[in-house]
This record gives structure tokens, sequence and C-alpha cells, in this order.
């Protein structure tokens, strides 16, 4: 738990932290202000903008989360406040464990106040008193699966959370075997932002050989499966899984694999101390 703390605290007596906070709320003012323009008060569509709600933080976010844990891993080789635990495996352990946590923590904290900065934008500057919260019991329209709008938020940002989890494993190995920080920063932004298109390579290759769909890069399609029934219709026809169990096999082995391997080699790795 000190470690945690300690963790805690570093991260948020950095600027840069609360510089990525500050362009998250930017692009979600840039965002409804565009919405407000295109869409227009009377057109805006209250329930599914409200069932929307977290999209950009878990997006944006996201992506800013684990820029920041991947500086933070490969920072804490040479420059960390805790380095002189870094003498036994169970201290190593301990330290990148408390990291993990501290991830998921910030993602938390990113998704949530994301949330609620932009219900206060959409509610109280651009369309002023459209999204009443009595409306988190109110069913979506079509293409939901018929759910309410809560159950669709519960739903589709633990499914969000949990391709996080895996994206967080993937970072962590990729900081612990390539130490260097700007490297490693390239290689995690090549991993996320490039799946995209190895996602697109392989959905043409699927239909001719419909083993090379079980690439990591497919594993963000669990999130997609859970949101809405478009892109469930898009992941059986495109990239041809026929249900979720697939996904979730490659979800949980993935993320197992690559945290198994990063504590091993966390467990044997030398330090260089500036």
């Amino acid at each position: 738990m000190k470690l945690l703390i300690n963790e805690f605290v570093k991260d948020y007596k950095k600027k840069t932290t609360w510089f990525y906070m500050l362009l998250m709320f930017l692009v979600i003012i840039a965002y409804n202000f565009y919405l407000y323009k295109a869409v227009g008060v009377d057109s805006f569509d209250a329930v599914s903008s409200l069932a929307g709600i977290t999209e950009i933080s878990v997006g944006l976010g996201g992506i800013l989360i684990l820029i920041m844990f991947a500086n933070n891993l490969s920072q804490e080789y040479s420059k960390g406040t805790v380095k002189f635990l870094y003498t036994k495996p169970k201290s190593r352990s301990a330290i990148l464990t408390a990291k993990i946590v501290l991830a998921i923590l910030n993602y938390f904290i990113f998704v949530i106040v994301g949330a609620i900065f932009e219900y206060i934008i959409k509610n109280y500057v651009f369309f002023k008193g459209k999204m009443d919260l009595g409306k988190l019991n109110e069913t979506i329209a079509d293409g939901y699966f018929g759910r309410t709008v809560l159950n669709q938020l519960i739903i589709s940002n633990l499914a969000s959370l949990a391709v996080m989890i895996f994206y967080i494993s993937m970072v962590l190995l990729v900081c612990v075997v390539f130490k260097t920080q700007i490297l490693s920063l390239v290689l995690v932004m090549f991993a996320v932002l490039g799946g995209s298109i190895i996602q697109g390579i392989t959905a043409l290759a699927v239909q001719k050989w419909s083993w090379i769909k079980y690439h990591m890069f497919d594993v963000n399609l669990f999130g997609r499966y859970y949101n809405r029934e478009s892109m469930r219709d898009l992941v059986k026809s495109v990239y041809k899984f026929d249900d979720v169990n697939a996904l979730l096999i490659m979800l949980v082995a993935y993320t197992a694999i690559f945290l198994i391997i990063s504590y091993i080699i966390n467990a044997r790795r030398d330090i260089t101390i500036d």
C-alpha cells in the first residue's frame, strides 16, 4: 500500500499528468461544440448521448494512461525514487505490482472525471437541461440489445476495462524488455495505434486462413462485441468471431502470458542508477 501511495503521489505531482487531463477536457469541449453546431439542440438525442458519455474518456483517456504507464516504467529503472528497493526479486515485483494497480486506478480516475466533465459540458453549456439523469433508466433506441442507458454504461465500460488491462499487460512487457524511455513509448504507440492497420490486413486474410484471427491485436474486439449490435455484427461478419468465447480466451491468455513473462524478466533485470 505504501508503494502504491508513493507512486500515486509521484504521478499527480507531475505537470504532464494534469496536462493530459486538460487535453482530454479540451477534446471533450471541441467534440461537443462540433455536435452542438452539427446537430443542434432540438435534434439532440439525449438518451444515446448519455449512453456514450464515457466514450471519449475511455478512448483518449486510455491512450494517455498507457503513455503515463510506459513513461513511469521506463523511468523507474534509472530514476525511480524507490530504486533502492530494486535489490531483490520480491521488492521488484512489489514495485511492478504497484505500478500496474496505479495504471488501473488512473484509468478509473480519467474515465470518471472525463465522464463527469462531459456531462457538465453537455447539460449546462451546449444542451442545457437535456441530459436529465432520470434517462439512465430509459431504454435506448434500436441497436443496443434493448438495454437501458445504465445497463449500457455498465456493460460497455466493464468490457473496455478488461481490454484496458490487456493493453496494460502488453505495455508492461514492452517496457520491461526495452528499458529505453523513447523506444518504449514508440513501440507502445505503434502497438496501440497501429493495431487497427494489422486488424484490417488480417480481416482480409481471415477469409482464407481462419486461424490468423487469433493474434493479439484482435483482442480489443472483445470491447466492440459488447458495445452495440452493429459492432457485434461487424466482429462476426468481418473478423469471423461467431461468439465471444474465443475473444475471452484470447484476452485472458494474452494478458496472463504478458504478465508472467514481464514479472520473470523484471525479477532478473539489473538496473542502472544515475
